[in-house]
């Protein structure tokens, strides 16, 4: 019933937006992922957070169709149901292979949607997903740090000294450690060239920023306010 509430609120909008790109960068491991949103700001979202490929890739892998499709209507909410008493709802059914967003406009929950489809899949293929960072020095050697959200874990492996695999979500296989994601998903709170120069600089036009504020300055135009914590 969500998903039936999740298309009609779609065939009502005068546009949708679909991305097909894949989670996991290892090729025997990867789900074809199609995100199909009501908001273009989604679409970036995962644009940025999936992998990319060129086009005719795209084309021939996902002619069959994709692994795993998100439907995101989250700008509308979910109904009255005996076993739906909030009007945030964020289903995933492994049977048809979907994620249904309802109630909630954070772009959050289709990138952790996709980390717990993981969480499903790679098990069965013998490998471990992971919620950590990641990191490789200059001899081959990869780090793994481990920690809940907010406590480090893309501060620690932004080391200037080692090359960044990835900062939240990886699997670790027989043959190497990959990132699921295609970029970087970071808190904005405190955030300082001097403590986090990598992410810092990253924040530029193009980039995707969340629940933050800019200056109300004429003399800062578009400068990001790391320090008004009043939306998050």
């Amino acid at each position: 019933m969500n998903k039936q509430r999740a298309v009609d609120y779609m065939n009502l909008r005068p546009r949708v937006f679909i991305i097909d790109q894949y989670a996991g960068w290892d090729p025997r491991y990867q789900i074809k992922t199609r995100v199909i949103s009501t908001r273009p700001y989604h679409a970036l979202f995962m644009k940025q957070m999936l992998i990319r490929a060129e086009q005719e890739q795209i084309n021939k892998d996902f002619a069959t169709g994709p692994d795993f499709t998100i439907i995101n209507s989250g700008e509308f909410v979910a109904g009255k149901l005996p076993d739906v008493p909030n009007k945030t709802s964020v289903n995933v059914n492994f049977t048809t292979k979907e994620q249904i967003i309802l109630g909630t406009s954070y772009a959050g929950e289709m990138k952790k949607g996709i980390f717990g489809v993981m969480h499903y899949y790679m098990p069965q293929k013998g490998a471990l997903s992971m919620h950590c960072s990641a990191n490789i020095g200059p001899e081959g050697d990869t780090t793994i740090l481990f920690g809940l959200s907010g406590t480090g874990k893309t501060t620690l492996s932004s080391d200037p000294k080692r090359s960044l695999i990835g900062d939240d979500e990886h699997v670790w296989t027989d043959t190497n450690v990959f990132n699921i994601e295609g970029g970087c998903y970071a808190k904005c709170d405190g955030l300082t060239r001097e403590k986090e120069p990598d992410i810092y600089d990253a924040i530029k036009f193009g980039a995707l920023v969340e629940n933050i504020k800019y200056y109300d300055d004429q003399n800062k135009p578009r400068a990001v306010n790391y320090f008004d914590t009043s939306l998050t």
